[in-house]
């Protein structure tokens, strides 16, 4: 009798375990299969409503929606080009630029930054797995050119492109709406984002190498600035996968680099 009893609590525990697993897996799961990278128009005001599912290391996959108005795209458009820096010395000329657009975007993005807050508090994700997130995020956006002049037929061919865009750069809200993004628009984004949720993001940027890219001061290892005492890992963007910490081969001399942005400028 009491081996019959053990053997019915033991089943009994057995499935409540498997029941908890299967809720938690669907749970996890289900977002992500019923999200697709895509967006469509939904109005005569040609407002876009995003889907937008990522993976990132070993956390699986996250999945976001939003709606992005056409009017504020173009508002914020129109800021930008309204934009002009009185000195032109390389990094505070950029440094004004990312400044105004870090400014001018923050308060347009809280919806993108509850959204991403939300799913890390589901996931149960540490602060490092956050910033992943955030960065993974913008990774996975396909790379595209935003130039100040007409683009190429070489350019083109490569990667899509955007022509005729004075400071040949998007601001945050821009980005998100056209889903068109080079290497400082993606890197204005983040730090927007980043700066938001607490983190200490930077930009920094390389006249050499005609590249900008994100750095940040969290616990990490390998290539890094340091400023004020603090070490800020350099994060590259402009593709999928790239670990904090590394940069690139082509982009490698961290002398190249210099700040453009920072908390403490």
């Amino acid at each position: 009798m009491k081996n019959f009893v053990r053997t019915v609590i033991f089943v009994f525990f057995v499935y409540i375990l498997l029941s908890l697993i299967v809720k938690v897996l669907q749970k996890s799961q289900m977002p992500v299969e019923m999200c697709e990278d895509r967006y469509e128009i939904i109005n005569a005001n040609q407002d876009r409503r995003h889907e937008r599912s990522w993976d990132f290391s070993s956390a699986g996959s996250f999945c976001t929606t939003y709606e992005s108005m056409e009017q504020a795209s173009l508002a914020s458009g129109d800021f930008r080009n309204a934009i002009s820096p009185r000195d032109y010395e390389y990094e505070k000329f950029w440094g004004a630029v990312y400044r105004e657009l870090v400014s001018s975007n923050k308060s347009k993005l809280n919806f993108l930054v509850d959204s991403l807050q939300n799913l890390a508090a589901e996931s149960d994700l540490s602060q490092t797995d956050l910033s992943q997130l955030v960065v993974s995020f913008v990774q996975d956006i396909p790379y595209s050119y935003v130039l100040a002049r007409e683009c190429s037929a070489e350019e083109t061919a490569k990667h899509p492109c955007l022509g005729n865009e004075r400071l040949g750069i998007l601001s945050p809200y821009e980005f998100i709406h056209s889903l068109y993004g080079d290497c400082d628009t993606r890197a204005v984004l983040i730090y927007t984002i980043l700066e938001e949720l607490g983190f200490d993001p930077m930009i920094v940027i390389s006249k050499e190498y005609s590249h900008a890219m994100l750095a940040i001061n969290m616990p990490a290892i390998g290539d890094h600035l340091t400023f004020n005492g603090k070490n800020y890992y350099f994060w590259e963007t402009t593709g999928k996968g790239w670990p904090v910490g590394v940069l690139p081969p082509s982009s490698k001399n961290v002398n190249y680099w210099k700040i453009a942005l920072v908390n403490e400028l």
